[in-house]
C-alpha cells in the first residue's frame, strides 16, 4: 500500500515537471488537456503493471554453506541462523491505513456538502431550455459558471455580459469539461493527502479556460471580450467542480494566452516524451517489490488449483518438446524466503510436468506425482515455519551470496544487525562471495559488496560443480546407504559437525591472548574427483586458529566423490565454526 502510494506521487511529480517545463506555455490547449487527464490516470495504473521481461534473472546456486559448527557453550543469540516471522509488524500499517480511510471519508463529506450547495442553486434558479442545454437565471447575484449542460448566469449581469459569458460557457458544456473536474474530485477524495492532485486540477482548470476563451472569441468581438474580462470581478461560488467564467487569479493568465501567438506545429514532438517516460516507469514498477507481496495478496481471484491448472496448460503448450527449457526460462526468485501463492503454483506446475515426463520415459514416478499433488500452499507455509527450513534457506545461498533471515526488514534487532555486519565482513574477506541477501519473508534487499565474477555455466566438463545442480552428491563414511539427496546432505552435515567437535583443540584459543567473547572461523574446502579433501582455506582471528581448522578438515576421511552426467567432479563447500573464549 505505502509503496503503491509513493510510486503514484513520484510518477505524478515527473509528469507535472514535464508539463511545467515543456508544455504549459504552448497553445496546444486540447493536447494539454488530454496530457493532464491521461497522466493522472497513468500514475494510478503504472505501479500495478509488472512486466516480467523487465525483471532481473536470478543467478544459479553455487557454493554450499554447511550448518555452523558450535564448539563449547556458545549463547544461542550468537548463532548465524535466526528465526523470522512471515508477517511483519502490522500496527503502524493499520494505523496509517485507518488514517487514510478517515481522510477519504471527510473529503467525501466535503464534496457532498458542496454538491448540495449546487443543488440548492439549481432549485431556486429560473430555467430556460435552449438547444440541448439549459440557462439558469439566478436572482440577485452576479454568479457565472457552468456544470454539465447547465449554464448558471446571475440576473444582475448586463445583456452584453450575458452574451459573452454564454459564448464562453457553452464551450465548457460542449467539450464536457465538468467530467474532467469530477474526475479530479474523485482523486482528491482518494488521495486527499497528495498535494500534487490539487496542482493537477489547477493546471486543468487553466487549460479549460484557455480552450473556452480560444473558441469564444471566434463568435464575439475580441476587443469587447478583453474589456469584459477586465471589468468588475464577479462573485463566484466556491464549488470545485464547476467552470467559473470570472476568477480573479486566472483573468491575467487568460488575457496573456489570448494574445499569445500560436505554437509552431513542430513543438508537438514534445508530447512524444510520454513514450520513454512511461517505459522507464514500467521498468521501475516491474522491478520494485511492493508491500502487497509481503501480505501475499495476489492480483487474481483464482484458487490454488485453478492457478496450477492455468500454468500447467501454459507450460505444456509452450514447452511440450523441451522440458529443460521450461526450468531455464522460468526461474523462481529465491531471494525471498517465502513464495507467494502465484509463485508456488508456477513451481508446482513445473514439478508436475517434470514428474510426468520422467514417468513417460521410465514408467515410474506415480508416487512422486501423488506426493506433489497432495501438497498444498498451506502445507508449504507450515513447513516454512519449521526452524530446519529456515536454517536450510540461510545455509544454501545463491552463487556468490550469503543469506540472512530477519523478523522485520525495516527494523533489524541488535542481534540481526550484528549478524548482518558479520556476514558483510565475511564477504569482504572471502573472494568467492560478492553479495548479501536479507529477507523477512516476502520481501528482501540485496547488498552488493563487489562485482560478481560471472554466472555459473552448468557444464559437466568443468571441474567444479555446485551442489545444487549435481546429480549425485559426495558421500562420507556412514552415509553410503542414504539414497534421498536431502537426507544425504543432512547426513553429510552431521558427520562434518561430529568430526570437528571431536578433533578441534578447543583449549588452543584460550592460550592465544584473544579477547573474551564469541569467535568465528570460516573454512572452505573441496571434495575432489578422487573423494579427497583438497584446497582447504580458513579465516580466523588468529593464524594458529586458521592452522588448527585446516588441520581438522584435512583429517576428514576419503569419501565417495560426487558425479555429474556420469563423470566424477569437484564439489566446493564452506563451513563456519563458532566457539567462545571465557
Amino acid at each position: 500500500m505505502v509503496t503503491y502510494i509513493i510510486q503514484i506521487v513520484a510518477f505524478q511529480l515527473i509528469f507535472l515537471l514535464v508539463y511545467e517545463v515543456l508544455l504549459k506555455k504552448e497553445t496546444f490547449f486540447n493536447y494539454n488537456r488530454w496530457y493532464l487527464l491521461s497522466t493522472s490516470l497513468l500514475s494510478l495504473l503504472l505501479p500495478l503493471i509488472k512486466i516480467e521481461s523487465f525483471t532481473k534473472t536470478i543467478p544459479s546456486k553455487y557454493v554450499v554453506v554447511l550448518p555452523e559448527v558450535v564448539l563449547g557453550n556458545v549463547p544461542k543469540t550468537t548463532q548465524v541462523t535466526t528465526e523470522a516471522t512471515t508477517i511483519a509488524n502490522q500496527t503502524s500499517f493499520l494505523t496509517l491505513n485507518n488514517l487514510i480511510i478517515l481522510g477519504c471519508g471527510i473529503a467525501f463529506l466535503i464534496f457532498v456538502f458542496k454538491l448540495s450547495k449546487l443543488l440548492k442553486l439549481w432549485a431556486k434558479a429560473k430555467k430556460i431550455e435552449s438547444n440541448g442545454y439549459q440557462v439558469l437565471s439566478l436572482p440577485n447575484t452576479t454568479v457565472a459558471f457552468s456544470f454539465f449542460n447547465y449554464v448558471f448566469i446571475g440576473s444582475q449581469l448586463t445583456e452584453q455580459q450575458k452574451e459573452t459569458i454564454l459564448a464562453h460557457e457553452l464551450i465548457h458544456v460542449k467539450q464536457k469539461h465538468s467530467i474532467d473536474l469530477l474526475w479530479f474530485e474523485v482523486l482528491k477524495i482518494a488521495l486527499w493527502f497528495n498535494p500534487l492532485v490539487y496542482i493537477y486540477k489547477g493546471y486543468l482548470t487553466q487549460v479549460h479556460e484557455y480552450i473556452a476563451d480560444q473558441n469564444a472569441i471566434k463568435t464575439v468581438n475580441k476587443k469587447d471580450y478583453y474589456q469584459r474580462l477586465l471589468q468588475q470581478i464577479f462573485d463566484v461560488k466556491s464549488l470545485p467542480f464547476i467552470n467559473p467564467f470570472f476568477k480573479q487569479s486566472l483573468i491575467k493568465k487568460r488575457i496573456i494566452m489570448l494574445q499569445k501567438s500560436k505554437s509552431k506545429p513542430v513543438y508537438l514532438i514534445k508530447y512524444l516524451l510520454l513514450i520513454p517516460m512511461i517505459t522507464v516507469m514500467l521498468v521501475y514498477s516491474s522491478c520494485s517489490q511492493d508491500e502487497t507481496n509481503k501480505a501475499n495478496t495476489e492480483q487474481t481471484t483464482l484458487t490454488e488449483e485453478e492457478l496450477v491448472q492455468k500454468y500447467l496448460k501454459e507450460y505444456r503448450g509452450k514447452y511440450k518438446d523441451n522440458i529443460g527449457k521450461l526450468f531455464s526460462e522460468n526461474k523462481t526468485d529465491t531471494n525471498n524466503y517465502l513464495n507467494t501463492l502465484d509463485q508456488y503454483a508456477r513451481l508446482k506446475a513445473k514439478f508436475i510436468i517434470m514428474a510426468e515426463d520422467y514417468k513417460l520415459k521410465n514408467g515410474k514416478a506415480a508416487n512422486i506425482l501423488d506426493e506433489i499433488n497432495d501438497n498444498t500452499y498451506q502445507d508449504y507455509l507450515n513447513n516454512k515455519e519449521i526452524q530446519e527450513s529456515k536454517d536450510n534457506w540461510v545455509g544454501n545461498p545463491e552463487r556468490g551470496t550469503l543469506r540472512l533471515l530477519v523478523e522485520d526488514l525495516d527494523n533489524l534487532t541488535d542481534e540481526e544487525e550484528g549478524l548482518k555486519q558479520s556476514k558483510l565482513a565475511q564477504i569482504t574477506n572471502e573472494e568467492w562471495y560478492h553479495a548479501l541477501v536479507i529477507s523477512d519473508g516476502y520481501r528482501h534487499i540485496k547488498i552488493e559488496v563487489r562485482e560478481p565474477k560471472g554466472d555459473y555455466i552448468h557444464d559437466s566438463n568443468q571441474i567444479d560443480v555446485p551442489f545444487s545442480v549435481i546429480e549425485q552428491v559426495p558421500l562420507i563414511e556412514g552415509c553410503e546407504t542414504v539414497f534421498n539427496i536431502k537426507e544425504q546432505k543432512e547426513c553429510f552435515s552431521n558427520k562434518i559437525n561430529e568430526h570437528v567437535m571431536k578433533n578441534f583443540n578447543t583449549e588452543l584459543a584460550n592460550n592465544l591472548g584473544l579477547e573474551k567473547g564469541v569467535k568465528r572461523i570460516f573454512v572452505s574446502f573441496k571434495i575432489d574427483v578422487n573423494g579427497d579433501v583438497v584446497d582447504v582455506r580458513a579465516r580466523a582471528p588468529h593464524k594458529d586458529l586458521e592452522a588448527e581448522a585446516i588441520r581438522v578438515i584435512n583429517l576428514l576421511p576419503k569419501m565417495i566423490p560426487g558425479t555429474d552426467k556420469g563423470k566424477q567432479v569437484n564439489v566446493p563447500y564452506s563451513l563456519p565454526i563458532t566457539f567462545k573464549i571465557d
